[in-house]
């Protein structure tokens, strides 16, 4: 795809997040501002909080209302369709189902010390709130971001400028968006490549059921290490 064919849809891409961000933000400080009047608990607010999400769907209505929900959402996908690492359509080609067992073990490993350090101060009650909040956590969080970022976002990038160009520039723009969620710099960077995977597995799977799965996994590792609750 030559690069003059990228500009307008990239320059509409921009303009797409750009507003999404800031509906989102605010939508995001509305909840929050609600849930400290109340006295909400900060677990519950969180959790609450993380519906702002949904407001970088708003454009897409405008634009293309039918892009809301493309058949991905509704589809349970491939588990058996072949995926590479790293780049995934070139590299070492595995079943995406190993793939996710693998990636699974490689992140438990690499966050073993982080977890262990967090979960070893707790009491056992603190404890079994942490699981309950972040079971909660990550089934809302991880549900709503793939619907929005791989099932309406990555599938409207990928009709406009092709699965490669799709797939980086809504990886980069997914780990953009939780900058204004405090994250630094290089988490996000780290969040952009953990889209890169997560956008990879919905379009070799054709569904975004795997890359929920994935996504959830990837919460209860964060919920575990003290980076979403404390």
């Amino acid at each position: 795809m030559q690069i003059k064919s990228l500009i307008r849809p990239g320059i509409k891409i921009i303009l797409i997040f750009l507003i999404g961000y800031t509906m989102s933000h605010f939508l995001r400080e509305w909840i929050n501002a609600i849930c400290y009047a109340q006295g909400v608990p900060d677990e519950v607010r969180i959790i609450v909080s993380r519906f702002s999400v949904i407001a970088y769907v708003l454009p897409f209505l405008v634009i293309s209302p039918r892009s809301v929900f493309p058949s991905e959402i509704l589809r349970v996908g491939n588990f058996r369709a072949s995926i590479s690492f790293p780049f995934i359509w070139r590299g070492k080609a595995d079943p995406l189902w190993r793939f996710l067992i693998i990636f699974a073990v490689i992140m438990a490993l690499g966050t073993f010390y982080f977890i262990f350090s967090y979960l070893n101060d707790l009491e056992r009650n603190e404890l079994k709130l942490l699981l309950y909040y972040g079971l909660i956590f990550s089934l809302v969080n991880s549900i709503l971001e793939e619907w929005v970022w791989r099932g309406v976002a990555l599938h409207q990038y990928v009709q406009w400028s092709g699965n490669v160009y799709g797939l980086i520039v809504t990886s980069l723009l997914f780990g953009m968006s939780h900058y204004d969620l405090g994250f630094s710099v290089w988490v996000c960077i780290a969040f952009a490549i953990g889209g890169f995977f997560m956008g990879g597995v919905a379009i070799r799977s054709k569904g975004i059921v795997a890359s929920i799965v994935m996504h959830v996994y990837m919460n209860l590792i964060f919920t575990m290490t003290g980076m979403i609750f404390s």
